[in-house]
Order: C-alpha cells, then sequence, then structure tokens
C-alpha cells in the first residue's frame, strides 16, 4: 500500500510539473537598451495570467532571444519556435497563419501617430493643413512592420530600417524627413534620445491615424491553442473588470495628456489589411482620446 501511495504521489508530483511547464510564455525581449515599447504589453499579459491562475495553474514569462519584428513572424511559424507569444498589429495574413487574441492590447492608442522630426524641418511642417501636404515628406520605419504598407498604400514614401535603433539615427542624419511614432511610443523614445541625438524633436501640431489594433499571436499547435484559451479568457476578465483600463491609464495617460492629441490637426487614411473580424463593435476596447 505504501508503495502504491509513493507512486500516486510521484505521479501527481510529475503531472503538476508538466501542467506548469506547459504554461510557458516566451517573448521577444527589447531590440536595444532603449526599447521599452512593450512593458505595458507584457504588464496586461502578466496581469491576465494572474487572474486565470486559478483554473490554469502557475504560469512562466520568460525572453527570447534578440529578434527582429520580421524574425518574429517567421520563428512563431516554426513547429519548434523559440517564442511561444508575439505582439503584432492585425492583418489577414497573420489570422491565417496564428491564433490571435482579439483584444486591442492597448486599446488602438497604437493607430494615433505623432510625428518625430528633425529640428531643420520644424517649420515645413507648420505649413501642413491637408494630407496631400504631408505626402510630400519621406517617412522612415522598421522593415517588416504592418505600417509600410499602410502607409505605402496611401501615397507616402517610405524608407525602412532593418534595426529599431537605426530608424532614429537615419532621422537624426536627415534621411528622411519623419518617423511616425505610435502616441503609446513617441514621448519615451524622445526622451531617452533627446541627450545624444539634439536633432529630434516631437513635432507639435499634427496626428496622422490609421486603425492598427494590436493583439497577442500564438502558434497553430495544441501548446500555443492553450496559451492562447488561457490569455483570452484573462485579457476578457482584465477589459470587464476594469483592470485593462487601469493599466493603460497608468502607463498613458500622461502622455496622452502632454501631446495634447486633441488640439492637433488630425489626418485619417485606411488600413486596407484590416480583417473583417476585427472587433469594432465593442467600443470597451478601444480608446476614445477625448476622454483624457
Amino acid at each position: 500500500m505504501k508503495i502504491v501511495f509513493g507512486l500516486f504521489i510521484l505521479i501527481s508530483l510529475q503531472l503538476n510539473a508538466i501542467a506548469s511547464s506547459e504554461m510557458n510564455y516566451i517573448y521577444h525581449p527589447p531590440e536595444s537598451p532603449l526599447d521599452v515599447r512593450y512593458n505595458y504589453h507584457w504588464d496586461v499579459l502578466k496581469a491576465a495570467l494572474q487572474v486565470t491562475e486559478k483554473k490554469y495553474g502557475k504560469f512562466h514569462m520568460k525572453p527570447s532571444i534578440f529578434m527582429t519584428e520580421d524574425r518574429q513572424v517567421r520563428e512563431l511559424a516554426k513547429k519548434e519556435s523559440k517564442i511561444s507569444i508575439m505582439i503584432r498589429e492585425t492583418n489577414n495574413e497573420f489570422e491565417s497563419k496564428f491564433i490571435p487574441v482579439r483584444i486591442p492590447i492597448d486599446r488602438n492608442l497604437i493607430g494615433y501617430r505623432v510625428l518625430l522630426i528633425n529640428k531643420k524641418d520644424k517649420d515645413l511642417f507648420k505649413s501642413v493643413n491637408s494630407l496631400e501636404d504631408l505626402k510630400k515628406f519621406s517617412l522612415g520605419q522598421g522593415a517588416g512592420w504592418g505600417d509600410v504598407d499602410i502607409l505605402q498604400k496611401a501615397g507616402f514614401k517610405v524608407s525602412t530600417e532593418v534595426y529599431y535603433d537605426k530608424i532614429f539615427e537615419g532621422l537624426a542624419k536627415g534621411e528622411y524627413q519623419a518617423f511616425p511614432r505610435a502616441a503609446t511610443e513617441v514621448v519615451d523614445e524622445f526622451e531617452k534620445r533627446k541627450d545624444k541625438m539634439p536633432e529630434l524633436m516631437i513635432e507639435e501640431n499634427i496626428m496622422l491615424y490609421y486603425p492598427l489594433p494590436t493583439y497577442f499571436w500564438f502558434s497553430k499547435t495544441d501548446h500555443g491553442r492553450k496559451l492562447a484559451a488561457r490569455t483570452q479568457e484573462g485579457m476578457e476578465t482584465l477589459v470587464a473588470n476594469g483592470t485593462l483600463e487601469k493599466l493603460f491609464e497608468k502607463y498613458y495617460k500622461t502622455d496622452i495628456a502632454g501631446l495634447k492629441l486633441k488640439k492637433r490637426k488630425l489626418f485619417k487614411i485606411p488600413n486596407p489589411m484590416l480583417p473583417l473580424d476585427t472587433p469594432f463593435q465593442d467600443k470597451r476596447l478601444w480608446v476614445d482620446i477625448n476622454n483624457f
């Protein structure tokens, strides 16, 4: 009887260890020491996993090796991937390849774009009164970013760089005239670079908008489906109990106020890559900048 009971305990411990190890969320790390774009997103994920602990058990979040955004897409599509979760904007290609959790992590604040510019061009941007005026300027973007196609299809001239930090360097050198940045990103990016790149500034009058819902993505494997199901349930809970909105305000409320988004000239362009399943009907999921 003691042997049987001992085996039962051993098997139970092994099963618990397996269950715990299955909840490994391996995510892409920052692209450089100056890259803080996803701190909020990983805090949201952590909160979503914590509220589901009673049902799903413990979880582990750990960074992978360094990856560009292009590589993350290629990696998550592999059977034996070095990551198990990805943060990217939605499009029809991703929705056919991966499993999305269709809750915009940053409530689509990423779709509101403020321009980082070179100070020498400040006066040129003051004369922008239409979308056609804005299209006269050359833009910098990251290679493989979803914004590239959106901007090019809208008629903008776009230059790309593979590495994140290089885009700022190109702007400082005058290789292009603006780097459209999300309202979620631009303040931190400017503050962390203003001493080493005094040529840069945040343009004060213009805002570009295109819908760019950004989700957590998982592989179409048994493991990926388990991680996605838990994340979906956790995110739905965060929306329902107000935690997502509280985290959003903690990270972004001050930045939104400082950027004076409501007072800027707003220019809208479409996102032709948006899937039909984008949840526009659920108003809880989308930020209204007029409330800030």
